[in-house]
């Protein structure tokens, strides 16, 4: 559902990191569980307690976070049931915590990036608030039929105005949060628009490389256990977040059950460079696939933070030109306004 709780970001990587304390030191995980239940938001502690009651009648951590629904991502929930079934979860959840911790790097680095474009866009709307109010106040703001200077044309003028103003900026502001929350939930109809965003120029080569960034983490995250490729593939694919890619996952699944290699399944796609699926073949042949794997996952990590750059830097640009043409447009109705005044009275 669009609306139902799921656990935050930052919350899950601290979770990650105080159950592999706590499971890698022997204890309990009725008892990991039942301490966890004490921490976090409500809804976190709902989710938690009810996982700590499902162990407490003899359930395994993964029928209890099944209960759960999707308060938890399906790469925290798959990787648990494999540490389980390997007796390794302790190692389990300290690699997701690196996993969500990089993560969480990332978004702050693109958040931070973006932080002074936004101010910038603040002020220039606080600027035309102000105005609108200023308008309704000042005594010579009067037209020639005694009327309120309208010194915008935007037909808003004292707090009466500046109240709708204020009214169309919080909707406005609750409409972009509502799109935004759909593309990181990956609602149905966002997923065309991820496809298509790929392709623009300059910015899909850096929403590519975010994404196999994700996908060369996750999959040598998944090539680490027991788990079998059919499942691991996709699990892989749906930890980019993006569409364009998540949609490979079944289709890669499907050849690898018909008896291809990886190398082979993963070109199949069209959507994995040259360079990652030569370096696949060799360790698939050389036998030592999670090290390549290592290895180009810490290699997509830093073009990852040349990625996050060019992103927050096309963001603050477009922002730019907002402010830019908000100005523009406020520097010609004042004009055309005083024309208008002016040519009233003569």
């Amino acid at each position: 559902m669009f609306f139902s709780s799921r656990i935050r970001l930052k919350d899950l990587a601290q979770l990650c990191y105080r159950l592999s304390t706590a499971t890698g030191a022997g204890i309990e995980d009725r008892k990991v569980w039942r301490d966890e239940a004490s921490r976090g938001s409500r809804s976190q502690q709902r989710k938690l307690s009810h996982v700590a009651d499902e162990l407490a009648r003899g359930h395994s951590i993964v029928d209890a976070l099944r209960e759960t629904g999707k308060f938890f991502p399906p790469l925290f929930r798959q990787m648990v049931e494999v540490g389980e079934m390997s007796g390794r979860l302790d190692r389990t959840y300290s690699r997701l915590t690196t996993h969500y911790e990089r993560t969480l790097k990332v978004r702050r680095d693109f958040y931070g990036r973006l932080a002074w474009p936004m101010l910038q866009l603040a002020m220039a709307l606080m600027v035309v608030g102000l105005l609108i109010w200023i308008m309704g106040i000042i005594p010579s703001s009067t037209g020639p039929n005694g009327e309120p200077f309208d010194m915008l044309g935007f037909g808003l003028i004292g707090t009466r105005g500046l109240v709708i103003y204020a009214n169309i900026l919080i909707v406005s502001g609750i409409v972009l949060l509502l799109l935004i929350q759909a593309f990181r939930r990956g609602v149905g109809w966002t997923r065309s628009l991820q496809r298509a965003i790929v392709h623009v120029p300059m910015i899909g080569a850096a929403f590519k490389t975010l994404a196999l960034s994700r996908f060369t983490w996750a999959l040598q995250l998944v090539l680490d256990t027991p788990m079998d490729l059919r499942r691991a593939l996709p699990l892989a694919f749906e930890a980019t977040g993006n569409g364009y890619y998540a949609e490979q996952g079944p289709g890669v699944a499907q050849r690898i059950e018909q008896g291809m290699s990886l190398h082979a399944a993963l070109a199949a796609t069209g959507v994995i460079p040259r360079d990652l699926l030569d370096s696949i073949a060799v360790g698939e042949e050389s036998g030592r696939l999670v090290e390549t794997m290592e290895r180009q996952s810490a290699e997509y990590q830093e073009r990852a933070g040349v990625a996050i750059s060019i992103l927050a830097q096309a963001a603050g640009y477009l922002i730019w030109i907002l402010v830019a043409g908000l100005i523009i447009m406020l520097i010609f109705r004042i004009f055309s306004s005083y024309i208008a005044t002016i040519n009233s009275l003569l």
